[in-house]
């Protein structure tokens, strides 16, 4: 998958579900007048268009690849024969959605209550989780929409992050250099993302 490949336009139906290997997903929500903002991300720990496939229903999100790299694909209409042949492929669907549930929630009170700082160390660090690398490609462009604020914030924020040592950056290239040392400027929902889907809290 390339970098900004649309997987399902607002409103698109949804043909196939897709099981992120080494891509990154982003799925946005588009006002009217044109602007968009994240509400949710995609990475090896879960699939796209899972629910929408599931009751045969079109995308009401735009969902497309934030990070390059792989996916699995499958079409939606076998995805649905299993869920019924299968409770507990069923089952296991229904836990995904709710941990995903609970990390939109988390996510709408992180972008209320703590600074862009936070949340771009939160963001990075979930896309390390969900990339299971330090290292990917990532614009600036995009990590304006992923945390909400203007791309000019975001440039000096990562040139404050380079200088303190945390990152590695230049020319779309991101590494994560200091995760511990990243970790402390995130803010709890770094952690909260990262037990719902892997099934632990960070504490070191």
């Amino acid at each position: 998958m390339q970098r900004g490949q649309v997987v399902f336009p607002e409103g698109g139906v949804v043909t196939h579900v897709y099981f992120p290997s080494s891509a990154v997903l982003s799925v946005v929500t588009v006002m009217r007048d044109g602007r968009y903002i994240e509400s949710n991300t995609i990475g090896r720990e879960g699939g796209a268009g899972l629910l929408d496939a599931a009751g045969d229903a079109a995308s009401y999100h735009r969902v497309f690849a934030q990070i390059p790299g792989s996916a699995f694909r499958l079409p939606a209409e076998a995805f649905r024969r299993q869920l019924e042949a299968s409770p507990a492929f069923a089952q296991l669907l229904f836990r995904h959605a709710l941990a995903d549930a609970a990390q939109t929630q988390q996510f709408v009170a992180c972008n209320v209550l703590h600074n862009a700082e936070q949340r771009l160390a939160r963001w990075l660090l979930m896309t390390a989780d969900r990339t299971g690398t330090s290292a990917f490609s990532l614009t600036q462009d995009y990590m304006a929409v992923m945390t909400g604020v203007q791309r000019t914030t975001i440039s000096a924020l990562a040139s404050d992050f380079k200088d303190r040592g945390l990152i590695r950056y230049s020319r779309g290239a991101m590494e994560i250099l200091d995760m511990p040392a990243l970790k402390t400027v995130a803010c709890e929902c770094a952690g909260v993302a990262h037990e719902l889907f892997l099934g632990r809290r960070e504490t070191d």
